[in-house]
């Protein structure tokens, strides 16, 4: 995503990110990635609820997670430490039109079930014509 904001913001879209980590851990993050997200903390897990995500300890550790990790880690690419938070909890992606209507609705099998950002764009392209 963070290689493609412009396009984002092209669409006059704003990418909010809600974790459940700490602040230490979330500004580590930022840091690391591409800084420009606003990021909501949901340390009760609030939003994870009402949008019914799910955690799993098992989905979370599968041989499908830990094969991506792995290609990350030979490649070169930098994983991001938990700082001891919660790895069983699964994340999705939403998007949420102007009138607060649900849009996208994605919620992640596993930590490694992502959306990716050119089908995240083309929901919001038709959204917009």
């Amino acid at each position: 995503m963070c290689d493609r904001q412009s396009e984002f913001a092209e669409l006059n879209t704003r990418v909010l990110v809600v974790s459940f980590g700490t602040l230490p851990a979330v500004q580590g993050w930022l840091k690391e990635t591409c800084g420009n997200f606003t990021v909501l903390l949901d340390r009760e897990r609030t939003v994870y609820n009402a949008y019914g995500l799910e955690r799993s300890y098992w989905r979370s550790r599968s041989l499908r997670t830990r094969w991506v990790y792995f290609k990350a880690w030979l490649s070169g690419k930098k994983t991001h430490d938990s700082h001891g938070d919660d790895t069983s909890q699964l994340g999705g992606d939403f998007i949420i039109d102007k009138q607060g209507n649900l849009r996208f609705i994605y919620p992640s099998h596993d930590p490694a079930d992502r959306p990716s950002v050119g089908k995240l764009l083309a929901v919001l392209k038709k959204i917009k014509s």
